[in-house]
């Protein structure tokens, strides 16, 4: 069992140190990790329900129940259990909290360094292999062209190693949070460091992220920070000069930033007068291509219908995704129909999926871990909450392994790091007995 309970922490210290690089190895190892974790604990060991440290991790799992029943009346059970198997991490990972809450507590911000260095080592591998992508031989001579390398093509989203771009994004401005947690609220060691890597990667995200939604939620996260600073240090002259350089990057970022500068910019591919028939005989009138931000409009009008239609039990894990591309053609939201488009947005989703109960636990799990933010004064919990609800509304997360893995993982580790009104109350009960 020793034995066992060692293999089980070195494998979860592995999953975590590479979340960033999400191959196919992610989910295997997850479910690894789960087997040794059981089989290390037995069966008959039963975890021990704690009302305050047990509620997240039991909304979680009552989440992933609603959606395997939704799969039971899905007409497509095939594409349900295919889009169920996403949700995984959603019963496993509250499992082993329940297990091994107290011993993961104590571990808290090893995790934290952990997923810490994996987030860097897989940022500077994008670093590099940008710098060598923009390195061209041309008639002999050695030319450096950073545009062709890093600008255009955004290294952090189409390298090979990252199959998902919003969960890395979310992922780096999360370590930022962490990194900016740990400096104000802990005395931790190589303070230095820890400041030199945390504007590091913010410069880098400004440059190399594709996810504008993220480097936003990155800039929220730095000017909350400045104002946490100076509520707590008392520091103005300090606090004013942190507010005038996150400023200055963030002008930097709006004026350099790619897609930034094609978001303010109507983009407009072809505009036809002729009438086009799709393959399913949908006929779409004077069809246009228009910026992804503005067709996401489109296709929450597209799936506020659905969930509208079946807002009790949700239409099923399995037959969302169909219904959702059938009604794309018949609305004429042709590029969303050809490319399959997913809803794009995890509320709606999850209205249409489970209906009106899934939507409610999804709230509820939010809604909780903000109070528990808001009541212990979790300023990390409070980033990874917005962070989450901000790409929940432009992103369809759950979708994707990737996602249900950081939700879960970031909300379960952020609440668990505690907050300020905690450690006042553990330093009370201290000194009370000390005395």
């Amino acid at each position: 069992m020793e034995r066992l309970r060692k293999c089980f922490f070195f494998i979860v210290m592995t999953v975590i140190l590479l979340m960033p690089f999400y191959p196919v190895w992610s989910e295997v190892s997850v479910a690894l990790l789960f087997v040794v974790g059981i089989g290390a604990r037995g069966i008959v060991d039963l975890p021990a329900i704690d009302k305050k440290t047990s509620v997240l991790p039991l909304l979680m799992l009552t989440f992933f129940v609603l959606a395997a029943v939704s799969l039971l009346h899905s007409y497509d059970k095939l594409s349900g259990l295919d889009n169920l198997h996403t949700y995984i991490p959603f019963v496993v990972l509250p499992i082993l909290m329940l297990y091994y809450r107290d011993e993961l507590l104590d571990n808290k911000i090893i995790l934290l360094k952990v997923l810490s260095s994996g987030i860097l080592t897989a940022s500077a591998l994008c670093l590099i292999l940008a710098v060598i992508r923009s390195l061209h031989i041309i008639n002999g001579h050695l030319v450096f062209n950073p545009f062709a390398g890093y600008r255009n093509q955004f290294v952090y989203t189409y390298l090979s190693v990252f199959q998902y771009t919003n969960t890395f994004a979310m992922m780096t401005v999360f370590v930022v949070a962490a990194m900016l947690w740990a400096l104000m609220f802990r005395n931790v060691k190589h303070r230095k460091w820890m400041i030199y890597t945390a504007i590091g990667l913010s410069i880098l995200m400004v440059f190399l992220l594709s996810s504008r939604t993220n480097v936003y939620a990155l800039f929220a996260v730095l000017y909350y920070s400045v104002i946490i600073f100076y509520i707590k240090f008392k520091k103005l002259i300090h606090s004013l000069l942190l507010l005038v350089g996150v400023t200055g990057l963030f002008w930097v970022f709006q004026t350099c930033n790619y897609r930034v500068m094609n978001l303010s910019q109507t983009v407009t591919s072809y505009i036809t007068e002729e009438d086009v028939t799709m393959d399913n005989g949908y006929v779409i009138k004077h069809p246009e291509k228009i910026e992804n931000v503005n067709i996401r409009f489109q296709m929450w009008e597209t799936g506020f219908k659905i969930a509208k239609r079946y807002w009790l039990q949700g239409c099923g894990i399995g037959d969302f995704k169909n219904m959702l591309r059938e009604r794309y053609g018949q609305d004429g939201i042709a590029e969303a129909y050809e490319k399959c488009y997913d809803q794009h947005n995890q509320y709606l989703e999850t209205l249409g999926t489970t209906g009106i109960l899934g939507f409610a636990l999804l709230v509820a799990m939010m809604g909780y871990a903000l109070y528990q933010a808001w009541r212990q004064r979790n300023y990390l919990l409070f980033c990874s909450l917005f962070i989450l609800a901000l790409n929940m509304l432009l992103e369809s997360m759950f979708n994707r392994y990737s996602g249900s893995l950081f939700f879960v993982v970031s909300l379960l580790l952020a609440s668990a790091v505690g907050g300020e009104t905690e450690k006042v109350c553990d330093n009370n009960r201290n000194e009370a007995i000390t005395q």
